[in-house]
């Protein structure tokens, strides 16, 4: 079963790659919502050791998000999602 990160609206969300020895073609990120509608899409910044990252913020509205990591390695195409919960932070 996967599991569902809950953070709050607004927050940042990291999202990585690692490669295996073999650098990918094209790398980027995307957040979608719940309704798989695109948010948002950025390419990844490669930290010159085989690790890739994208910081993406969440939007001000409470919900359901996909991260999606998407990349090209030697012609065939990889996925990674994040499933992330969005919520309103308590007040006192």
């Amino acid at each position: 079963m996967a599991s569902i990160k809950e953070t709050l609206i607004g927050d940042t969300v990291k999202v990585t790659w690692v490669d295996s020895g073999v650098t990918p073609t094209d790398i980027f990120a995307s957040l979608r919502n719940g309704s798989e509608v695109l948010v948002n899409s950025l390419t990844m910044t490669d930290s010159l050791n085989g690790h890739f990252f994208a910081n993406i913020t969440l939007p001000s509205s409470p919900g359901f998000y996909v991260a999606e990591t998407l990349a090209t390695i030697e012609g065939f195409p990889y996925k990674r999602r994040l499933k992330i919960k969005a919520i309103l932070g308590e007040v006192d």
